[in-house]
């Protein structure tokens, strides 16, 4: 199965959807929006403390509400999922559920369904009855082990419902001192820096609210590093994401500290 995940070619499986379903909500629970808090989480590069969120569906936050239904006697509700790359994920993600009151909290009473696509019009589907442990500090649920590969004629015909891969960049605005990241056009974050003379020295670094929990601050520095690494200046760094980046990934340590002359060409 992993073969069919992590392809040579980089052609990965995108997270295009997933519900969260319960047995048995009573009718009070039904007339309004259901009170749960669910989350499905990976560690980012194998870091626990900085999570990608993969889908989420929280009775507090939804925007839509009335998108929660009841088929057969179960409570579905339609999770947000992120258009992430399953061979950039860990083989093991963390799935948390907090119910309210009326609602099970049983052994096998919520079954998770998460769907992954293709452009070559290959699915594939992870289903998995959430046990105890996800009701309390989390379930470190298999991924890639529970996958199953489903009826690819069948969907073949929609190939419109395959999310299309976002398009980031990263672009350097010099004279106002800041790194900025675009996903399809719109602005997505910021790496901000100081220079003065030859010391650059890094601030801070923001992702919008909106780009959250996708991994993209990562993206962001490392680009950035990528790209300060070729100017002749001596780095100092007082941001924190760039410092946890740095630590996971110690080939970027040297730009920190000493001057770095330019590459000749």
């Amino acid at each position: 199965m992993t073969d069919q995940v992590l392809r040579p070619d980089g052609t990965g499986f995108y997270l295009a959807g997933g519900e969260l379903s319960s047995t048995g909500p009573d009718e009070q629970t039904m007339t309004g929006t259901p009170p749960v808090d669910f989350s499905v989480t990976a560690g980012l590069f194998g870091n626990t403390e900085i999570d990608l969120t993969l889908a989420s569906w929280s009775s507090a936050r939804t925007d839509d509400p009335d998108s929660v239904r009841s088929e057969e006697g179960r409570l579905v509700l339609p999770l947000r999922t992120q258009p992430v790359m399953l061979n950039s994920l860990p083989s093991k993600v963390r799935v948390q559920l907090r119910a309210g009151a009326g609602l099970p909290q049983a052994e096998g009473a919520w079954l998770l369904v998460l769907h992954f696509r293709n452009r070559a019009g290959s699915s594939l589907t992870w289903q998995a009855s959430l046990p105890t442990e996800a009701f309390g500090t989390g379930w470190l649920a298999p991924l890639a082990d529970l996958l199953t590969i489903d009826d690819t004629e069948a969907l073949a015909q929609t190939p419109s419902s395959t999310p299309a891969s976002p398009t980031i960049t990263v672009v350097h605005h010099a004279n106002d001192e800041y790194y900025e990241l675009l996903v399809d056009g719109q602005q997505a974050g910021l790496l901000v820096y100081h220079l003065i003379g030859s010391r650059l020295s890094i601030t801070h670094t923001v992702i919008e609210q909106t780009f959250r929990g996708r991994g993209l601050s990562w993206v962001l520095v490392g680009r950035s590093l990528d790209d300060i690494r070729t100017q002749s200046v001596t780095v100092s760094n007082y941001c924190a994401v760039v410092s946890r980046f740095i630590e996971k990934n110690p080939e970027y340590a040297d730009i920190l500290g000493a001057p770095r002359p330019a590459p000749t060409s």
